[in-house]
C-alpha cells in the first residue's frame, strides 16, 4: 500500500511520520480515503484504536513489564542502550516464557474441547484473557498476554480511540498483506515453542504473527469487534518499529498509517457511532 492523504489540509509529520487531519470531519475523510485505497489495492486493512495519541504499539505484557520494571511510561520506549544489552531479550522473553507455559496454560477443560472440536487451545486462553483482562489471576506480577487486538472494522477502531478520551487519539491502519507471510496456520503453543527455541540460541523472534483461525470458541465480545490479533514476538520493540523497518526495504510500500484523532472531537465521534449503532451495549454485549 503507498498512499497520501487526500486533503491538502492534512498535516504529514515528517518526525513521527503521523497523518494530522485539523477536524473531525477531516479525519473521517481521510479514514475513508485510507480505506478505499486499500480496497481498490486489494490491501487487507486492519485497524486499531488508541484512546491516548502517545501510545505505542506494545501488548499489554510489554507494557506491564515497562512500568513494573522500569517505571518508565507505557507510552515511552526504553533507552537504546538497555534495549540492546544483552541481557534484556533473554530478561523480558524468559519472563514471558515463565508466565506463559510454567505459572498460566490453558485448563485440562479447554485442551480437551480443543482436541475434540480441532481447535486452539493456546490462543483461545490468550484470547480469553484479552477480551477479559479483569479475570486474570493475579499470581504473577505482569498482567497481559503478546497480542494485541486489531479489528476488521474501521467504526469499532474509532469506539476504541474515543473510548474514554480527552485529548487526541489515533487510530492505526495496518496493510497486513504488507507484512509478508505472517498469517499463522501454526498453533500458538508451537509458536510459543519456537519462541522458547530462538531465545535459547539467542536468535532474534522475527515479525509480529497474525492470528485469526477460522475456527474458534464463539466469543461475542470477540465477533462483534470483529478481533484479529498480531502477536508481539520480538518483545524488546513495538511493532510500527518493526514494521517502519520492513517498509525500509520494501522501496516505497506503507505498512502502517497512524491517522490522529483531533482533540475536542469526543462528542462528534460518540454522536457518530451512535448513529451507526456501535455502542457499548453492541462492543460488550456480555455486561
Amino acid at each position: 500500500m503507498n498512499i497520501r492523504p487526500s486533503l491538502s489540509d492534512t498535516v504529514v509529520s515528517a518526525i513521527t511520520r503521523e497523518w494530522i487531519p485539523n477536524s473531525f470531519d477531516g479525519f473521517l475523510h481521510e479514514l475513508n480515503h485510507i480505506v478505499e485505497c486499500c480496497k481498490t489495492k486489494k490491501a487487507l486493512a486492519l485497524f486499531r484504536g488508541h484512546r491516548n495519541r502517545e501510545w505505542l504499539l506494545d501488548s499489554t505484557f510489554v507494557r506491564s513489564f515497562k512500568t513494573t520494571l522500569f517505571r518508565v511510561p507505557s507510552e515511552n520506549r526504553l533507552s537504546q542502550r538497555i534495549v540492546d544489552s544483552a541481557e534484556f531479550h533473554p530478561a523480558i522473553l524468559n519472563l514471558f516464557l515463565l508466565k506463559f507455559g510454567v505459572l498460566a496454560r490453558p485448563s485440562d477443560e479447554l485442551e480437551m474441547v480443543a482436541q475434540q472440536h480441532d481447535i486452539d487451545a493456546w490462543f483461545e486462553f490468550m484470547k480469553r484473557l484479552q477480551q477479559y483482562p479483569e479475570e486474570e489471576d493475579s499470581f504473577f506480577f505482569l498482567k497481559g498476554t503478546n497480542l494485541l487486538d486489531w479489528t476488521q472494522s474501521p467504526d469499532i477502531a474509532l469506539y476504541f480511540a474515543n473510548e474514554n478520551r480527552n485529548a487526541d487519539g489515533a487510530i492505526y491502519i495496518c496493510d497486513a498483506t504488507a507484512t509478508g507471510k505472517t498469517l499463522q496456520v501454526l498453533r500458538l503453543g508451537a509458536i510459543l515453542d519456537k519462541m522458547r527455541e530462538l531465545g535459547k540460541a539467542g536468535l532474534p523472534l522475527g515479525a509480529p504473527l497474525l492470528f485469526s483461525p477460522p475456527k474458534q470458541i464463539l466469543c461475542h465480545r470477540a465477533k462483534n469487534q470483529q478481533a484479529v490479533y498480531f502477536a508481539q514476538m520480538d518483545l524488546r520493540y513495538d511493532l510500527e518499529y518493526i514494521w517502519q523497518l520492513r517498509e525500509a526495504a520494501l522501496s516505497g510500500e506503507t505498512i502502517s498509517i497512524k491517522l490522529v484523532l483531533p482533540a475536542g472531537s469526543e462528542a462528534a465521534a460518540s454522536e457518530y457511532l451512535a448513529k451507526k449503532k456501535i455502542t457499548p451495549t453492541f462492543i460488550y454485549p456480555d455486561v
